[in-house]
């Protein structure tokens, strides 16, 4: 997440012809042109071309293969994970109903929270206060929400953007930042399973409780179970696959000429019992309902039929393969932000981490906590008793995945947006990518380097 203190006056000329363009507008996202994702791999700081294979890392651990937890043990890891952590939310324990008033109080309370910030659209224009009013305020019709919330129970038909509000109208906090939409929360997985707490009056849109995000969701991408139980069974099913690659793609034939759609890393797929590499996917019908087709999977395609074993060798490789994949905010442009690429990595190995960062750096073991540009010998000693591949660091907003030391430097594999490289400016060479770096990376700029923004180091075990 990137904070800014941006703030541009318009005049009431400007601000009233960009009300009558959003207010005449359908919703909806227009194309638009991303700046260009750098060719990789990039060679940052002290990298070396040996240090981007995952196998370079694995060698220099001592019994790397050799499981952190057993499955076992990683089950009530998840369990304590639930535990602990506010935003995990199990779907399957959510009470079937609930009062409306705590349903309608949060929906009020977001829309006063967005509507009174300094937001510009991608014209750099600030969002005027009507377009809240006209267009967002009547979408989530709290004042409907009945006395009595029964939810209703659906799964993902594809990966979809869980949104602070229901628009598709970037919002940004600082002119021109495109890629950082303040109401994009996260992007959910093919077969996630919601709770439906509201339906907006012209029912295209769903307010809904996910496992680590509650928020706004088209209705197109969600599919609605008859009860709770029966969608437990696919969700829950024994019989699985699990998506260990970057991405696969998902065919509606054996023959896999028609594609429907793509699972990214950690997606759990319900085997069907057929043939080899068929799967169930959910497909939303035109009343709402789910209907659940065969679908199949490439004899080639990167998936596993269980979790791999939760080691640090299989952490790194699955981190590896990442590496280049592009960065994106809350899951947009199929990418992943910081939090977004160690929650799939470990995701793929069966452990169910939380989405933010705020709360990955609170689970599994504490080493150490620092004050930013403070602390360089305790941060050097934490570094050297951590553990490669099942340690997580953490700066203000960033989260990395810990490789190990070599020659006094200290590198991490993560997923970056940006180096900036001046003291006096905002310069920035754009990432955009999962990259491998030492934690000099930003030593050159006014905000300092990785390493002297460390604030947490704690391990999955």
């Amino acid at each position: 997440m990137k904070l800014f203190l941006t703030k541009n006056r318009r005049t009431l000329k400007a601000l009233s012809l960009l009300t009558a363009v959003l207010l005449m507008a359908p919703l909806g996202r227009a194309e638009e042109e991303l700046p260009p994702l750098p060719k990789g791999p990039l060679m940052l700081t002290s990298v070396t071309p040996e240090q981007l294979n995952p196998d370079y890392w694995i060698k220099r651990i001592p019994n790397a293969e050799t499981p952190i937890k057993t499955p076992a043990e990683l089950s009530e890891f998840n369990e304590e994970i639930e535990d602990a952590i506010q935003e995990r939310k199990n779907v399957f324990k959510l009470d079937a109903s609930r009062r409306g008033a705590e349903v309608s109080e949060a929906l009020e309370s977001t829309y006063n929270t967005v509507s009174n910030r300094l937001l510009f659209g991608v014209d750099d224009q600030r969002i005027p206060k009507e377009f809240f009013e006209q267009k967002v305020k009547p979408v989530m019709a709290w004042e409907t929400v009945p006395s009595r919330v029964k939810l209703k129970w659906g799964v993902a038909v594809r990966p979809a953007s869980v949104r602070a509000v229901p628009t598709d109208v970037k919002m940004l906090e600082e002119l021109g930042d495109i890629e950082f939409d303040q109401l994009q929360f996260t992007q959910i997985k093919t077969w996630t399973p919601v709770g439906i707490l509201h339906t907006s009056p012209d029912g295209q849109w769903y307010y809904l409780q996910a496992p680590y995000s509650r928020g706004w969701v088209h209705a197109k991408d969600i599919a609605l179970f008859p009860s709770r139980g029966e969608m437990k069974e696919y969700v829950k099913s024994p019989d699985f696959f699990v998506v260990t690659g970057e991405s696969v793609r998902i065919y509606s034939d054996p023959e896999l000429t028609a594609s429907v759609g793509r699972a990214s890393m950690g997606t759990v797929l319900p085997r069907a019992k057929l043939t080899p590499r068929t799967v169930w996917m959910p497909f939303r019908k035109s009343d709402g309902t789910v209907s659940l087709e065969k679908a199949y999977l490439d004899p080639q395609a990167d998936v596993s039929a269980k979790f791999p074993a939760f080691s640090q060798a299989n952490i790194i490789r699955q981190a590896f393969k990442l590496l280049g994949a592009r960065y994106g905010w809350g899951g947009q442009y199929n990418g992943r932000d910081c939090s977004g690429f160690t929650h799939d990595v470990f995701l793929s190995l069966g452990a169910e981490i939380p989405r933010d960062s705020k709360y990955q750096s609170i689970i599994g073991t504490q080493i150490s906590a620092f004050t930013p540009y403070k602390d360089a010998q305790a941060k050097i000693q934490a570094l050297r008793s951590s553990a490669p591949g099942m340690t997580l660091i953490k700066m203000p907003a960033h989260m990395m995945l810990y490789l190990g030391e070599v020659n006094g430097n200290f590198y991490v594999i993560h997923s970056t947006w940006a180096e900036r490289y001046d003291m006096k400016s905002d310069a920035k060479n754009r990432i955009n990518q999962v990259v491998v770096s030492d934690l000099t990376l930003n030593g050159k700029s006014y905000l300092g380097s990785l390493f002297d923004r460390i604030v947490g180091i704690n391990e999955m075990n």
